[in-house]
C-alpha cells in the first residue's frame, strides 16, 4: 500500500522493526486527529511487517464495544490455532489470567517476529487496555512490536497505558509537496504548485479532506483549475460533512452549537461570547473546548476562537439551517448590548444580523457611521448607514439618515444618491435638513445636465420654508439663482426676481443675501470694498453651515480673487479643498478646485493652476462629464490658458477640443471663460481674425447677463488688442479705453495695471512708455505675478523700440525673471528674444538655488521644510505620491541638500497669508 506523504513514519516503524527482529521489543503508539491518516499508517505498516515475515495480529476498538471485556483481545487472536483462555471465563484480568495471556503470546513469537496492532485506543476495553498495558513492560527482550494510533492527545488518554510504549508518531497535516503529488494521483494529470497549495489552505492537509476535495473536482469533468476547486469548496462534498458530523460527535454534546455559532461569525470571536451566545453551560466549557483543539477544529489565540481549517467553516455553514446565522449573530448583538461593549463590536454582528427591530440598534449603527466618516472611510460608513435605516426611528431621523447616505455615496453611483436624497425630502419636515437635502439633490442632478429639475428641488422646498425660516428660505432662493446663473443659457426668473431685492445702497438681511450682494457687485463691478467685505463674511460664517455642494463658497471665494484679493481668496479655496478632502464630496471638492485653479492662474502659478484644473475634471469624469458643471468649464478654460502661457498651444487646444466633444460651446454664464480662452489661443497662435470674434462673442454674453466689470473676463483689452495687431486702431482704442474706465470705476490695483498695459501696447511712442510704467506701477501692488511680469515685458519692448536701451534691459531682465517663477514659459522667451534685441546678452536660465525652482517645487519644499509627509503633501496638492518624489528630487538636486532635514536652511519660509 503507498502511502502519499507519509514516508518518513513508515520509515521510521521500520527502523523499530529492525531493531525488534533483533531481539529488543518495543510499542509505538501514532497520534493524529480525525482523517490524519492513523489507520491508513498503522495498515501500511502492518503489511510491510508481513512481507517481512512476521506475524500480525490486529483489533480496531469501536466505541460501541467500549464495555466489552476483552473485546480487543478476542480480535488479536481469534482465529489462531490453540485454546484462549478467555473464552468463557470471567477471572483472567488478574494477575494469574494476565500471565497466562502473555505466556501465550510469547509462544506464538517463539518462532517468528510478531506485531500486534490496535488502531484507536480511545475506545479500547479496560480489561484490553491493562492486558496490554501488561505485555509493554514485558517485551523488552522478545521479538514483539506493539503498533497502537488514537485520535487523542496523549494526555487525554490513560496515562499508564500511553507510558508503556517507548515510541510516538504525531502526524500533522501533509506538507504541500505531498498534496501536489497526491492531487496528481488522484486526477490523473500532473497539477500545478499553486493549486496545491490552494488545496493545502482549504484543507489544513488533511488527508481525508483532501481526497473528498479532489475526487469532487474530479467529478466536475472540467479543467482543474482553481475555479473548479473554489466551487466545490463553496459547497463541500458529502464525505466532508460525514466526517465532520462524525467528528463533533467524538467531542460531546455541545460541539456542535459551539462550531455553528463561530461558524456564524464568521471571524475569530472571543470564547465567553461564543459560549454565551450557544448557551453552554460553563461546566462543559472546558473539556469542549480541549476537545475541539485536538481534534482540531478550533484554532484559539489570544481569547478569541476560529475554526480552521477553512473547508470546516464552509462544511458548518453549509449544515446550518437558513437563518441561523442571523439569528446567532442577532443574540450575540444583544449580549454584547447588554454588556456594555464597544459600538463598533455590536455593530460588526448588527451587519450580519438583519433588522433588530430595537431602537438601540440604529444608535449603535449610526454612532460607528460617524466615526467612520469622521475617519475618511465612508464606504464603512455607508455599509453601517444602510442597517440603520432597517431598524426602527423617527421620520426626522431616518431622513437625516437618508441625506448622509445620499451625500457618501461614490461619484459612480449618482442614481442611488439622488434616490437617498428625493426619499429624505419626501419623509422629513424638518427645514434645514430639507435645505441640506435639496443642495445636494440639485447639484447632482446639473451634474447629470439637468438643470431645470434640480432648480425646482431647490424652488419646491425654498417656497414653503418662507414662513417658518425666512433665512434658510432666502439661502436656498440664492442657490437656485446662481445654479441658474452658472447653467442656464439666459438669466432665469429667480435671479432677476432676487436681484431685484439687492439694492447696492443698503447693507443685505442676512449671509445669504449678502453673498448674492457681493455677486452682483462683482459682475456690474461696483463697490469693490464692500463686495469683499460680504464675502469674506459669509465665507467665515458659512461653511460650517452650508454643505460644501453649495455655489455659495465657490462664488465668495471668486468674489475676493475678482476683487484682487488673491491670497485671502487662496486661504478660503484652500480651506474648501480639504474640507471636500475630509468629507469625501467629490462634488464639493471639484467645484473647490476649479475656484482654487482660477485664483492660481491670477497669482501666476501656471502649474499649480493646471494641477488643479486637472484634479478637478479628472474629480468630474467620475460622474460622466467634464462639461457638466459650470465651474468645471472654467477650469478647463484656465486650465487652456495656463497651458498657451507654458508654451504649449497645442495641449491648450487639444484641452478645449476635448470638453467640446464636438458641441458648440456651452451657452450659459460660464461657457464665456471658455470663448475667452479660445480667443486667447488663437490669438497666440496667429488666428487673429478667429480669436476676436471669440472674444466679441464672449463680451456679447457677458452683456446679456450685465457682467460689465473687466476685472472677471478682461475680454475689450484682449479684443483691442486683436484689433490692434489688425490695424484697427479706432476699434482697439474704443474697446480699451471703456476697459480701463470700467476697471478704474472698480477699483482692483490687477483690472487696472491689465488695462492699463492693454492702452500702452496700443498707444505708441512715448505715451504708450507712460502707460506702460503705470501698468507696471499699479500691478506692482497687487498679487498678480503673471501679469506683472507682462506689464514689464511690454514696457521693455516699447522702450526698445524708442531707443532707451538701459531701461529697456533692466524691465526685460526682471520681466524674464519673474516670468520663469510663474512657468510661463511662452512670455520667457519673449522676453529674451527682446533682451538679445537691445543688445543684452541675456543670462542663461538658473539651474540651482532656491530660483532654479518650479512655483511646485517651491509649494512642495515648503510644506516639506515644515514637515509635512509625501502623503500630506499629496493631499494638499491633489497629486500621486510620486509625483511629490520626483519633486524632491529634482528640488534636493537644485539645492545641493541630501533630504528635507536640510530644507529648511535653504528655503526661506514664505510670510503668513492674508
Amino acid at each position: 500500500m503507498h502511502l502519499v506523504g507519509r514516508e518518513d513514519e513508515l520509515c521510521s516503524i521500520d527502523e523499530l522493526r529492525a531493531e525488534v527482529w533483533g531481539g529488543y521489543g518495543t510499542g509505538v503508539l501514532i497520534q493524529g486527529a480525525a482523517g490524519m491518516g492513523r489507520t491508513a499508517l498503522l495498515r501500511a505498516a502492518c503489511e510491510r511487517a508481513q512481507r517481512a515475515g512476521a506475524l500480525v495480529f490486529a483489533a480496531a476498538a469501536d466505541r460501541l464495544e467500549a464495555d466489552c471485556r476483552f473485546g480487543v483481545v478476542r480480535q488479536l487472536f481469534e482465529g489462531v490455532d490453540g485454546s484462549w483462555p478467555v473464552s468463557g471465563r470471567d477471572g483472567l484480568d488478574g494477575l494469574d489470567g494476565l500471565d497466562e495471556l502473555f505466556a501465550r503470546a510469547m509462544d506464538l513469537a517463539a518462532g517468528r517476529p510478531v506485531v500486534i496492532a490496535v488502531d484507536d485506543l480511545r475506545w479500547i476495553d479496560d480489561a484490553s487496555a491493562r492486558w496490554l498495558a501488561y505485555l509493554l513492560r514485558r517485551i523488552r527482550r522478545r521479538r514483539v512490536l506493539v503498533i497502537a494510533t488514537t485520535s487523542l492527545p496523549t494526555d487525554v488518554i490513560d496515562a499508564d497505558l500511553v507510558s508503556r510504549f517507548d515510541h510516538g508518531i504525531a502526524l500533522d497535516g501533509l506538507r504541500t509537496e505531498a498534496v501536489v503529488d497526491l492531487a496528481g494521483d488522484i486526477l490523473g494529470t500532473p497539477v500545478e504548485k499553486e493549486f496545491g497549495a490552494s488545496c493545502h489552505r482549504a484543507t489544513g492537509g488533511n488527508p481525508l479532506l483532501l481526497r473528498a476535495v479532489l475526487r469532487a473536482v474530479r467529478e466536475a469533468e472540467r479543467p482543474v483549475s482553481s475555479a473548479v476547486l473554489s466551487e466545490v469548496l463553496a459547497s463541500p462534498p458529502p464525505d466532508v460533512l460525514t466526517w465532520l458530523r462524525r467528528t463533533l460527535a467524538t467531542c460531546g454534546s455541545g460541539a456542535a452549537e459551539l462550531v455553528e455559532v463561530i461558524a456564524a461569525f464568521g471571524e475569530p470571536v472571543e470564547l465567553d461570547l461564543a459560549v454565551a451566545t450557544a448557551e453552554l453551560a460553563i461546566a462543559r466549557v472546558a473539556p469542549l473546548v480541549d476537545a475541539l483543539v485536538a481534534a482540531p477544529l478550533l484554532y484559539w489565540c489570544r481569547d478569541r476562537v476560529s475554526l480552521r481549517p477553512p473547508l470546516v467553516q464552509a462544511a458548518v455553514l453549509a449544515g446550518l439551517a437558513p437563518g441561523t446565522g442571523q439569528v446567532l449573530r442577532a443574540r450575540a448583538a444583544r449580549l454584547l448590548h447588554s454588556r456594555g461593549a464597544p459600538a463598533a463590536d455590536i455593530a460588526a454582528q448588527l451587519l450580519r444580523s438583519g433588522p433588530l427591530g430595537e431602537p438601540w440598534a440604529a444608535d449603535v449603527l449610526c454612532a460607528v457611521a460617524a466615526k467612520a466618516m469622521a475617519e475618511g472611510d465612508f464606504d464603512r460608513a455607508l455599509d453601517h448607514l444602510r442597517s440603520a435605516l432597517r431598524e426602527p426611528m423617527s421620520s426626522q431621523r431616518r431622513s437625516e439618515l437618508m441625506v448622509h447616505m445620499g451625500s457618501a455615496q461614490p461619484p459612480a453611483d449618482v442614481g442611488s444618491a439622488v434616490g437617498y436624497l428625493r426619499r429624505a425630502l419626501d419623509v422629513t419636515s424638518d427645514v434645514s435638513v430639507q435645505a441640506g437635502a435639496a443642495r445636494r439633490l440639485a447639484g447632482l442632478l446639473c451634474l447629470s445636465e439637468r438643470y431645470g429639475e434640480g432648480m425646482r428641488v431647490l424652488r419646491n422646498v425654498a417656497g414653503p420654508a418662507r414662513d417658518r425660516s425666512p433665512e434658510v428660505a432666502a439661502s436656498l432662493e440664492v442657490e437656485e439663482a446662481l445654479l441658474g446663473l452658472f447653467h442656464l443659457p439666459s438669466p432665469d426668473s429667480a435671479l432677476a426676481r432676487l436681484a431685484g431685492r439687492v439694492d447696492l445702497t443698503e447693507e443685505p438681511e442676512n449671509d445669504a443675501l449678502g453673498i448674492l450682494w457681493s455677486v452682483c457687485a462683482m459682475m456690474s463691478g461696483l463697490r469693490r470694498q464692500q463686495a469683499v467685505k460680504l464675502a469674506s463674511r459669509a465665507l467665515d460664517h458659512g461653511l460650517p453651515q452650508v454643505n460644501e455642494a453649495s455655489l455659495h463658497h465657490p462664488m465668495s471665494v471668486l468674489t475676493l480673487a475678482v476683487a484682487g484679493e488673491l491670497e485671502l481668496a487662496f486661504h478660503h479655496a484652500g480651506q474648501a479643498v480639504d474640507q471636500a478632502r475630509r468629507t469625501r464630496s467629490a462634488l464639493g471638492g471639484a467645484r473647490a478646485l476649479a475656484v482654487r485653479s482660477e485664483v492660481n492662474y491670477r497669482l501666476g502659478r501656471l502649474e499649480d493652476c493646471r494641477n488643479d484644473a486637472r484634479a478637478c475634471r479628472d474629480t468630474l469624469v467620475q460622474f460622466g462629464s467634464r462639461r457638466a458643471d459650470g465651474m468645471a468649464v472654467a477650469a478647463t478654460a484656465r486650465l487652456a490658458d495656463a497651458l498657451v502661457d507654458s508654451g504649449d498651444p497645442d495641449a491648450a487646444g487639444q484641452v478645449i477640443a476635448d470638453v467640446l466633444g464636438g458641441r458648440t460651446v456651452p451657452a450659459n454664464l460660464l461657457g464665456a471663460w471658455l470663448l475667452t480662452s479660445r480667443g486667447r489661443l488663437r490669438l497666440a497662435t496667429g488666428e487673429i481674425r478667429e480669436g476676436v470674434d471669440d472674444l466679441l462673442q464672449a463680451g456679447r454674453r457677458l452683456d446679456s447677463w450685465q457682467v460689465t466689470n473687466p476685472a472677471v473676463i478682461p475680454w475689450r483689452s484682449l479684443a483691442g488688442l486683436g484689433y490692434a495687431a489688425m490695424g484697427k486702431n479706432s476699434a482697439a482704442r474704443e474697446l480699451i479705453e471703456e476697459e480701463l474706465a470700467l476697471a478704474r470705476r472698480w477699483g482692483s490695483a490687477q483690472a487696472i495695471g491689465m488695462a492699463l498695459r492693454a492702452a500702452g501696447r496700443a498707444t505708441k511712442g512715448s505715451a504708450g512708455v507712460a502707460l506702460l510704467r503705470e501698468a507696471v506701477a499699479a500691478l506692482s501692488r497687487s498679487d498678480a505675478s503673471l501679469e506683472h511680469a507682462r506689464a514689464l515685458a511690454d514696457l521693455g519692448t516699447a522702450l526698445r523700440t524708442t531707443n532707451q536701451l538701459a531701461d529697456a534691459r533692466h524691465h526685460l531682465r526682471q520681466a524674464a525673471t519673474c516670468a520663469q517663477q510663474c512657468g510661463a514659459i511662452a512670455l520667457v522667451r519673449l522676453a529674451r528674444a527682446e533682451l538679445i534685441a537691445a543688445g543684452a546678452r541675456p543670462r542663461s536660465q538658473a539651474h540651482c538655488g532656491p530660483e532654479s525652482l518650479t512655483p511646485t517645487e517651491r509649494r512642495v519644499a515648503h510644506l516639506a521644510a515644515r514637515g509635512l509627509s509625501n502623503r500630506e503633501i499629496s493631499e494638499r496638492l491633489f497629486v500621486v505620491r510620486r509625483t511629490v518624489e520626483l519633486h524632491l528630487s529634482s528640488i534636493y538636486r537644485k539645492l545641493g541638500v541630501r533630504g528635507r532635514a536640510d530644507l529648511p536652511a535653504r528655503m526661506p519660509m514664505p510670510s503668513d497669508r492674508k
